[in-house]
C-alpha cells in the first residue's frame, strides 16, 4: 500500500514540475494561491492604491455629477445652434467614461487578498478598459480650441465655415485617428499568466522584444501626436483667442452666448494644458525604458501615478471650473438648480426674479408643462 501511495506521489510530483518549470513541494501544487503581483505592497503601489481608494472614489462622484449637470445645461435652449457645444456635449461623454472606467481599480485596491476570478477578468481586461477610457479627451480638446479660436479670428464668417454637418465629420475623423492612435497599446501591453512557486497566477506585462518595441513606438507616438503637437496647437490657439477677444475690442462682436461659450472653451483647454501638461514627463520616461515599472525608480512610478491622477481630475472638474471662471455659467447652473431640484414647497417661498431667467425661460415653461422625467431621460 505504501508503495503505491509513494509512486502516486512521485507521478504528482512529476508533473507538478513539468507544469510549473520547478520542483516544488506537493501541498503548493495542489492548493496554489493567488497573490497580488510583486508591485503591489511596493512604496509605489502603496501610493496607486491608497489613491485608488479614497481619492478616486470621491473623484468618481464629482464627475458623475458635474458632467451630468454639464449635460442637462447644454440641452438649454440659451445654447441651441453653438456647434461648439455639440463638442463640449462629446466632450463630457467622453469625461464620464475616462473616469468611471476606473472603477475596477478602486475594486482592486481595496481587494487585499486576490481573488482569482476577479484578478483574471481585472487583469485580461485592463488594456481594452484604457484603450477606451483613453480615445476622445485630448482630440476633443483640440477640435474645441481650434473651433473657437475660428470664431474669434472670423466672427462674421464662421457659421458659414463651421456648420453642423462638417463638425460632425471633423468630430468622425478626429475620433477615428484617436482610435488608430491608441489600438497598439491592447498588443504593447497584452498579459501573461505566470505561474510560480506558491503564486499560480502572476499577472505582468509581456517583455518579448517585439512587444517592447511595439510598446516603445507607441509612447513616442503618443508624445508627439497625443501631448506635444496637440498642447502646443492649443497654447499658440489660446493666445490667439485671449489677444483677440481681450485686446483687439472684438468683446463688442459678439453675442452674450457666444461670449459664455468662448470662456467656457477657454477654461476647457487652459484646464487641459495645466493639468495634463505633466504626463510628458512619464511618457518620455517610459519611451526610453520600457513600461515595466522595475525600470524606474520609485520617484518615476509615483510621478506616474500623481500625472494620472491630475488627467482624473481634469476630467472630473470641467462643470466646477465653468463656474468657478464664467459668471453667465454660474448664474445659469444656479437658477437651472433651484427650479429643477429644489422641492415646489420651497420654491413659493424663495421666487426667482425674471431679469435672472434670461435664456433659461424656455426651460422653465417645459417644466411647468410636464414632469422632470419625461423632459430630461435622454441626454
Amino acid at each position: 500500500m505504501s508503495t503505491t501511495v509513494t509512486s502516486l506521489e512521485m507521478r504528482l510530483l512529476h508533473r507538478c514540475e513539468i507544469a510549473f518549470g520547478q520542483k516544488m513541494q506537493l501541498s503548493d501544487c495542489l492548493m496554489p494561491q493567488y497573490i497580488h503581483n510583486s508591485g503591489y505592497d511596493s512604496a509605489c503601489g502603496r501610493v496607486e492604491r491608497q489613491i485608488n481608494q479614497f481619492v478616486m472614489p470621491m473623484l468618481q462622484l464629482l464627475c458623475l455629477s458635474g458632467n451630468i449637470l454639464n449635460l442637462l445645461i447644454y440641452r438649454l435652449p440659451y445654447f441651441q445652434g453653438s456647434t461648439s457645444v455639440h463638442f463640449l456635449k462629446v466632450k463630457a461623454y467622453a469625461n464620464l467614461v475616462f473616469v468611471e472606467s476606473r472603477v475596477l481599480e478602486v475594486i482592486h485596491a481595496w481587494n487585499v487578498h486576490a481573488d482569482p476570478a476577479f484578478e483574471t477578468f481585472y487583469w485580461y481586461t485592463k488594456p481594452y478598459v484604457i484603450t477606451m477610457a483613453s480615445i476622445s479627451g485630448t482630440v476633443m480638446t483640440l477640435v474645441i480650441t481650434i473651433e473657437t479660436v475660428l470664431c474669434v479670428l472670423l466672427p462674421f464668417h464662421f457659421r458659414q465655415i463651421c456648420t453642423k454637418r462638417l463638425s460632425l465629420i471633423i468630430l468622425f475623423c478626429f475620433v477615428l485617428c484617436s482610435i488608430f492612435l491608441h489600438i497598439p497599446f491592447i498588443f504593447s501591453q497584452t498579459v501573461i499568466s505566470s505561474p510560480i512557486l506558491k503564486e499560480l497566477e502572476n499577472r505582468q506585462y509581456n517583455r518579448e522584444p517585439f512587444y517592447e518595441y511595439i510598446q516603445k513606438t507607441y509612447y513616442w507616438l503618443q508624445i508627439t501626436l497625443s501631448i506635444l503637437i496637440p498642447n502646443i496647437a492649443m497654447l499658440i490657439c489660446s493666445v490667439l483667442i485671449v489677444a483677440q477677444f481681450s485686446f483687439k475690442n472684438h468683446n463688442e462682436s459678439f453675442s452674450q452666448r457666444r461670449k459664455c461659450v468662448i470662456r467656457m472653451t477657454v477654461a476647457t483647454t487652459l484646464s487641459h494644458l495645466l493639468l495634463e501638461g505633466p504626463a510628458l514627463l512619464t511618457f518620455a520616461a517610459v519611451a526610453r525604458k520600457g513600461a515595466n515599472s522595475s525600470d524606474h525608480g520609485n520617484n518615476i512610478c509615483i510621478l506616474a501615478h500623481g500625472n494620472n491622477l491630475l488627467s482624473v481630475i481634469n476630467a472630473a472638474t470641467p462643470f466646477f471650473v465653468f463656474l468657478a471662471f464664467n459668471e453667465q455659467f454660474r448664474r445659469m447652473s444656479l437658477i437651472f438648480i433651484q427650479v429643477h431640484f429644489v422641492p415646489r414647497r420651497f420654491m413659493k417661498k424663495t421666487s426667482v426674479p425674471p431679469h435672472k431667467l434670461h435664456g433659461i425661460s424656455s426651460s422653465v415653461k417645459l417644466i411647468n408643462a410636464s414632469s422632470f422625467p419625461s423632459n430630461y431621460t435622454h441626454l
